[in-house]
């Protein structure tokens, strides 16, 4: 159980931290406040090429003119893009679900 103390040492040293790399950025400088921003960036870039990428999908689709292989390719790229938007939506619940519970 020695093992506990060093944690709540090192627990204070990253928070210390990650507080003066903040700077006046952060209200609080906690490393939720770090961890979300970060975390809710990679969210929004991951929703935006989904969204692109079943405008691409519709596209592909749509000047496949007829062509089983490019209409099989044109739906499985939109099928992977919502399937995107879906994980993206997902992981913004689960981002908002435990930054909440530690705070």
């Amino acid at each position: 159980m020695i093992l506990l103390p060093q944690l709540a040492d090192a627990s204070t040293i990253i928070t210390g931290a990650a507080g003066q790399a903040c700077g006046n950025a952060c209200s609080n400088g906690s490393i939720s406040v770090i961890f979300t921003d970060i975390a809710n960036t990679l969210i929004f870039l991951v929703g935006s090429v989904s969204v692109i990428m079943i405008i691409v999908g519709g596209l592909r689709y749509a000047i496949s003119n007829g062509d089983a292989k490019a209409t099989e390719g044109a739906k499985n790229t939109i099928l992977y893009s919502v399937i995107g938007v879906i994980v993206a939506i997902a992981s913004y619940a689960i981002v908002q679900f435990i930054t909440g519970s530690i705070k």
